[in-house]
């Protein structure tokens, strides 16, 4: 779990299946002094991981990822430029599944957009 790890929740809204969720990242964490070295850059694993992890803390399910509809990468995230991001998510939990669409963004630039993510819950 990359929570109060990579990174932590400052504000958390989820009103009917649909997630605000402000995050702050930790700029010292040591996963950016290999991703990459002097340029340090989230890891779009990473992104995808905080998208799963936000959604099973909302619906309280453990959730496993399917497919991913649509990932789109607009933005690399500089932590060091952009350390508060917002994710906000729209899901829908029906008979032991999970559907879901997010956007990764800041307060000036779009990063990642994620549509039609599958996910099974996991018992």
């Amino acid at each position: 779990m990359l929570n109060n790890n990579l990174y932590r929740i400052i504000s958390f809204s989820n009103e009917g299946g649909k997630l605000e969720v402000g995050f702050e990242l930790n700029t010292h964490h040591p996963i950016f002094e290999g991703h990459f070295p002097g340029q340090p850059v989230l890891p779009g694993v990473c992104m995808i991981q905080i998208f799963k992890e936000l959604i099973e803390k909302a619906s309280n399910q453990k959730l496993f990822l399917t497919d991913a509809g649509s990932c789109k990468f607009l933005s690399m995230v500089d932590p060091r430029q952009s350390p508060k991001l917002i994710y906000t998510i729209d899901y829908n939990l029906n008979e032991g599944n999970c559907k879901a669409n997010g956007v990764l963004k800041n307060e000036t630039a779009v990063f990642l957009k994620l549509n039609n993510c599958n996910f099974r819950v996991q018992p």
